[in-house]
Formats: structure tokens, sequence, C-alpha cells
């Protein structure tokens, strides 16, 4: 099988897998018992929650450790095989590919700006970068969401109605991912991309790249005209680029063997393997993360969070009972306060119920418990009340969502404080002869100040 032939059938898997789950979220929802978000699941989210996550223990909202494994993996393929996540499974990139092939064959000719404004707008994609993680950091919040064509993708979905109240991420993601791509292949990869921003630099350093013999080139130009994001190969003896997505279309491209290949301290690499070393990488980072209980598509805001407002405990995924619940107020305030209609029904997930957007609920929640006064406002309770921690929940995944010291709930249980945080719970507990119910125990007494 000829690489290019392997590498669109990733490609293709991997878009349409992330499309069944974007199909799934719509229709179950997120939360613990739904299916995962779309932030959950790509590694830039990783990178908009690294500084809270370092600071705090906690996660932005829609965020989860899922998200953070993603960019850890990413950035190790990176350095280790290239940009092969850009060139070998990023869905945006591989929509933008196939765009280009469908104009293609619609007869769209293929124009390029002038290399002097090409060049300069690549920088582009760093100012989003910079300007993203700034305003994210800072705010705490996701600010690139409403404009975000990967949310866009993974909400087609929901419908017109989701268009119409966010829709500049569709403009994006119609405009520049898919309809520019007709014209200019992977055109918001080459200058608006964040996450290839991120990723650019570490191209530089990784440990694979094309090189070029010049004894057996002939010069012939069809690796530059292959090349998807405009790189001519040809002009150095290594491609050193930032901007290389290690797709290897110009190695097959190339009609003469040993002049253009990929090569890794000297020695000659194939690039099927090239990618199936992406992927394994890739693969093998998950298959970690879930067998040391690592893996977690959601995550509950810490304990600290919730404290100084609690409407970050509410997510679209609960209905209005489970809100009236999380806020410790009755359903009646819940539809007073959000404003919704009276006749709103209290178990349907409040972002399937037509014309309510749960971000609105949100802040006319949080406007509400604002002007109660402080007599009046009960304090929120957590989304997983203590009693219902699971058994397999690792102590790091409880101390996370609680905003407590794990060795601590330990103490407090009269479990030993060296006990192992990255094992769960259930196993700890059997290895001691104790029960999982001293720990759920300790966390009421601990979150009481007890």
């Amino acid at each position: 099988m000829k690489s290019s032939r392997f590498r669109m059938s990733v490609q293709i898997g991997f878009l349409l897998f992330l499309t069944w789950v974007g199909m799934r979220h719509q229709m179950l929802g997120g939360g613990p018992e739904g299916a995962p978000a779309v932030d959950a699941l790509c590694p830039f989210g990783g990178m908009e929650s690294l500084y809270i996550f370092l600071t705090s223990g906690g996660w932005l909202r829609r965020v989860a450790p899922s998200a953070l494994i993603l960019l850890v993996a990413v950035v190790l393929m990176t350095i280790v095989s290239g940009r092969t996540f850009c060139g070998w499974i990023c869905p945006l990139g591989t929509l933008g590919e196939l765009s280009a092939k469908i104009g293609n064959k619609l007869g769209i000719k293929k124009s390029e700006l002038p290399l002097a404004v090409d060049s300069k707008l690549r920088y582009l994609k760093y100012v989003i970068f910079l300007v993203i993680i700034y305003f994210t950091w800072q705010m705490g919040t996701l600010v690139w969401r409403d404009y975000d064509p990967w949310v866009a993708y993974m909400h087609l979905s929901a419908g017109f109605s989701e268009m119409v109240e966010k829709p500049w991420a569709f403009i994006i993601l119609f405009g520049t991912v898919i309809f520019a791509s007709f014209k200019i292949e992977r055109f918001w990869c080459r200058y608006l991309c964040p996450l290839g921003a991120l990723l650019a630099p570490l191209q530089k350093v990784s440990f694979i790249r094309i090189r070029r013999n010049e004894d057996h080139c002939i010069n012939c130009h069809l690796c530059s005209s292959s090349c998807p994001v405009r790189l001519d190969p040809e002009s150095s003896d290594a491609v050193t680029s930032a901007e290389c997505l290690a797709c290897g279309q110009c190695v097959e491209a190339c009609p003469k063997e040993k002049a253009l290949y990929f090569a890794m301290g000297g020695k000659a690499i194939k690039t099927l393997t090239v990618g199936i070393i992406g992927l394994v990488i890739f693969f093998g980072a998950y298959g970690y993360a879930r067998v040391a209980n690592l893996w977690q598509t959601w995550a509950s805001p810490t304990a600290s969070i919730v404290g100084k407002d609690p409407t970050e405990a509410i997510f679209g995924w609960m209905t209005v009972e489970q809100i009236a619940e999380t806020l410790k107020i009755p359903v009646t305030e819940v539809v007073e306060m959000g404003k919704l209609p009276q006749d709103i029904p209290l178990d349907v997930p409040v972002k399937n119920v037509e014309g309510v957007d749960d971000e609105v609920l949100k802040e006319n929640l949080k406007e509400g418990l604002g002007t109660r006064p402080s007599s009046e406002t009960s304090q929120p309770s957590h989304i997983l009340p203590p009693d219902e921690i699971k058994g397999s929940m690792t102590m790091n995944e409880i101390a996370t969502t609680y905003g407590v010291d794990g060795k601590k709930v330990f103490e407090k249980a009269g479990w030993p404080v060296e006990s192992d945080p990255e094992i769960s719970i259930k196993t700890v507990a059997h290895e001691l002869g104790k029960e999982v119910q001293e720990i759920r125990n300790s966390i009421k007494d601990l979150l009481k100040g007890e």
C-alpha cells in the first residue's frame, strides 16, 4: 500500500470516529453519564487549561485531564516524528485536504499568495495563539470557543439553530478551513491554526526530517508542486522549515529513488514508518493513560472554584431538577432566576430544550444568586456528592474534585497517608482490608471543616 493511501485512511478514520463522538455528545449530552465534550478531546484544550491546572489542580470549564494527555502525546509525536499529528491525524487538516481534492475534481484552479505576503501571513497563527492563551489564562474561560472551527464541526449535528446562536465558529469553519482550501490547500493550517503555532517550533527540533541527496536529485520540481504547504524541498539538503507536516507527499512524488527521503540520525526511513511511529506514540500515550487510570474525559470544578461561583457547577447536560439540587435552591427559583419558560420539562437536559441556551442560563443564575442576601444563599453541593464517590476513582482524582489534600483524606479515614494516590481507592481498600465508605465519610468531614 502506498503511504499516501494509508495516511488518508488514517485521516478519514479519525475524522469519522470524532464525527460520531460529536453526534453522540449532541444526543446524550456531557457529564459523567454522557459523551465527551469536544474540548475534552482536543490537544489545544490541554494547552488552554494548562495554567489553571498547574496553579490550582483544576480545569477550565468543559476541559478534562484527557485534553492534557492528548497535548503531551502530540508534543512527543512532534519531537520524535515531526508534525505527524498535523499530517496524519488532525481532523481540520483532513477537512482542508479533502476540500483541496474536491476543488481539483470540480476544476477549481489553484492559486497562491505572493511569496512576500505568504511568508508574513504565516506569522498570523502565532499571534492568534498568543492572544488566545493570554486571554484564556487571564480570564479563566475558553475565550476561543465561540470562534473555534473544530467546535463548530463537532456541533454540526445540532442543526441550524446552533449556527445562528454562535455563527463565527461556523463562518471560520466553512470560510477558512473548507472553502479557502479549494484555492489554497491547507489554508487554515498555513496561516491560522493556533495548535500548529504551538507545534511548529517543535518541528524544527524533531528527530526525523526530510533530506535530499543532491547526487540523485534531477531538479524536476515535483516535490515542491506536491507539497500542501508550499515548501521547496529541492532548495536545500534538509527540510528544516517549521511548516513541514511530515505528510510525505513530496517524498512519494519524487521519481528518483534515494533523492528525497525521511531520515533519523542519518538513516533513511520509509514514509509509512514515520507515520506509524507517530501513531504508536499517540495511541501509546492514550493506552498508558487508560491503564494507569489517568484517562478522564469529564472533570467537575474544584471546591475552591465552586465556592467562589456556584454556577460553575452548572452544565448544559443537567436537568432543571439537577441544577436545583446542585445549587440547593427550589426548582421554582431556578426557573425564575434562570428566566426559563414556566412549562419547561424538569427532567430533560437544559441544552436539549428548544430556545434554552445553557450559557445564558448560567449567567442568569449567577446574576440571580448575586442579588440574594448572603444569608439566603445556600452553600452549593458538588456535582458529585461525597456519598457517590466511586471506588474506581483514584485519590488524586478525588483530591482534584473536592479541592482537598489527599493525604489528609487518608489520615482522616484512618488509612496510611503513604497509600498510593494513583490507583483506585477500591484497590487500596482491598489491600488494607478497609471500606471505600470510610473515604466518603472522610471527605464529608473535611468539607464541613471537622
